[in-house]
């Protein structure tokens, strides 16, 4: 069968007959073991080795002097950026079809916890809450300089995400220029809401909550859902109850809820899947949009247990081999 995704205007092509069963999704052997600290080579992100790292941004300290140890999250530079804050965001074009300009943006990791070995779904909700809280910060700090048109949180896990060091981190990139798939999905929640004077996303967490199917988790102010139209296996979203475009926007005290979602989320992804290598993305709206009433900011988690191969690549068309109620289902039986 296929199904719709009104987010995108995409079709998603679902083959359950090629599907694994939800617990052989699972890695076994290939599960990611707990790696000490310095067995391989020293990691620029703990306790220490503050030295291999640029200077901070930021941290949230007990007390501690800058670039020293007795930080509880550390923000700084990354050493190797895709965008540079020193660089101009000038156009120059070589001919008619030849465009370029600077690489103009920021790029920053935020090392989430001291501990080497402690991923997100381990945390503590106390803890998730302090590391949403600094994404906020870095998120509203970086909107103050007028060149960037978008901010992408994100955070790879496991190699299979694209992380290449195994101690917990975000990132978060600032472009100079809006990506076209952010533009498209934003043009599509916009004709919708021009349509119908509704937010897309907003219509389609009362339509899950009504149906009840995809639903995961559901607390007073969020709610968790595979989606109806997933793009990959156990592909969930978390989104607010609340109205809000951006999470510049979030209440600092909602921080901690949200935490507690996120925690139950990656803590059944990791017990029912074998702690599965994912992206995480912060869906937001970009620079002017902020007081917008079309678009719903969200979490976004998407785990990586297939490969895209040819017909995915060819046609940007996405297989899924597990229908998201399925996967649900399986997930909400899990015991963290």
């Amino acid at each position: 069968m296929l199904r719709y995704d009104v987010t995108t205007n995409d079709w998603v092509i679902f083959a359950p007959s090629r599907a694994l069963r939800p617990h052989q999704f699972q890695r076994g052997s290939e599960k990611r073991a707990e790696v000490p600290s310095g067995t391989e080579r020293p990691c620029p992100f703990c306790p220490g080795n503050e030295q291999m790292t640029p200077p901070e941004i930021t941290a949230v300290r007990e007390g501690t002097a800058p670039n020293t140890p007795g930080w509880k999250v550390r923000v700084t530079p990354n050493k190797f950026p895709a965008l540079r804050i020193e660089e101009a965001n000038g156009r120059t074009e070589e001919g008619r079809l030849f465009r370029a300009m600077g690489g103009c943006g920021a790029h920053e990791v935020i090392i989430e916890t001291p501990d080497h070995n402690l991923p997100p779904a381990l945390q503590s909700p106390e803890h998730l809450a302090l590391v949403l809280r600094v994404l906020q910060d870095r998120y509203n700090d970086l909107t103050r300089d007028a060149r960037f048109q978008t901010i992408v949180i994100f955070k790879n896990y496991g190699v299979e995400a694209g992380t290449s060091l195994v101690h917990p981190h975000w990132q978060l990139i600032a472009t100079p220029v809006v990506p076209s798939t952010l533009r498209r999905k934003h043009a599509i929640a916009t004709q919708y809401f021009d349509q119908t004077g509704q937010c897309l996303y907003c219509a389609l967490l009362e339509a899950e909550l009504t149906a009840r199917q995809r639903v995961l988790v559901e607390t007073e102010h969020f709610v968790a859902i595979l989606p109806y139209a997933s793009h990959t296996p156990f592909e969930t979203w978390v989104l607010p109850k609340r109205h809000q475009s951006s999470f510049r926007w979030v209440d600092p005290s909602l921080l901690r809820p949200l935490a507690d979602v996120l925690k139950t989320v990656l803590g059944k992804l990791r017990v029912g899947l074998g702690d599965p290598a994912f992206n995480l993305t912060v869906n937001t709206v970009s620079r002017g949009d902020e007081g917008e009433s079309f678009f719903l900011w969200h979490l976004q988690i998407v785990p990586r247990l297939t490969t895209p191969a040819g017909f995915e690549l060819g046609s940007g068309m996405a297989i899924n081999t597990m229908l998201p109620e399925d996967a649900a289902g399986f997930l909400r039986d899990v015991k963290e």
